[in-house]
């Protein structure tokens, strides 16, 4: 079986493609897909309870439209994670044109 560090060589090779700059491509595509997973899944929570944004979540949460368990904490978690990917994917992108 392969080591990463193996793939990566082979791979760089065969695609004529410095190692260091597939590694970095490949974690910015990484991240890119994970956003992608996390908004997909905002989508979907905002879609079961029929409104359109955080704001208006928001509201009916406070006055008792929507139950805050667990929609509410489900959506600020989603959030919190398309924050911190988006924070990571913009720190690899720095690193790339440095």
């Amino acid at each position: 079986m392969s080591s990463t560090i193996e793939t990566v060589r082979h791979l760089s090779r065969d695609l004529g493609i410095n190692e260091d700059t597939l590694v970095q491509e490949s974690i910015i595509e990484f991240l890119k897909s994970r956003i992608k997973a996390c908004m997909t899944d905002r989508l979907e929570i905002m879609s079961r309870y029929q409104i359109s944004s955080r704001n208006e979540f928001e509201n009916k949460v406070q006055d008792g439209t929507i139950p805050e368990h667990p929609g509410w904490e489900d959506l600020i978690t989603l959030e919190n994670t398309i924050n911190k990917l988006k924070m990571e994917l913009s720190h690899v992108r720095d690193i790339s044109t440095s």
